[in-house]
């Protein structure tokens, strides 16, 4: 097995590429026009991967790695608020999709995708500094 497989790193990044299918899934559904039913199927799906993903980052990796790593606590917490933000906003798509405008809710989404995405590469870009600084003060053991 390669080591990298068991990073924190490469456990996240697996996360956030199942999530970015979903995402995908969810707005080509919005996209095509789908029936409510299967837009709403494919939206609570995104949903609550997105809420355990968030949950396992706030509860589990992001507090011992604060631990571990002390240094990087301000931004683990920047991201952990990130996450606040990133729940009210996919409540507030929830609501525009019960709406009249499709579209409205299909923009949204979409921008909640690359500002995700965004968010994605910043803890993955840290995760791995992460990763490297363990690996590191282990060696030097």
């Amino acid at each position: 097995m390669n080591p990298k497989d068991d990073s924190i790193e490469h456990a996240v990044a697996e996360q956030h590429r199942r999530l970015d299918a979903m995402f995908a899934e969810a707005l080509a559904a919005m996209r095509e026009s789908a029936a409510a039913d299967a837009i709403g199927e494919a939206f609570g799906r995104l949903r609550d991967a997105l809420e355990a993903h968030l949950a396992q980052e706030d509860r589990l990796y992001y507090p011992s790695l604060c631990a571990l790593r002390p240094v990087h606590r301000p931004v683990l917490d920047a991201l952990v608020a990130a996450h606040d933000g990133f729940r009210a906003r996919l409540g507030e798509i929830e609501a525009q999709m019960g709406r009249q405008d499709p579209g409205e809710a299909e923009r949204a989404l979409a921008a909640f995708c690359s500002a995700f995405a965004a968010h994605e590469a910043s803890e993955e870009k840290l995760l791995k500094r992460i990763d490297a600084e363990v690996a590191e003060a282990a060696s030097s053991r």
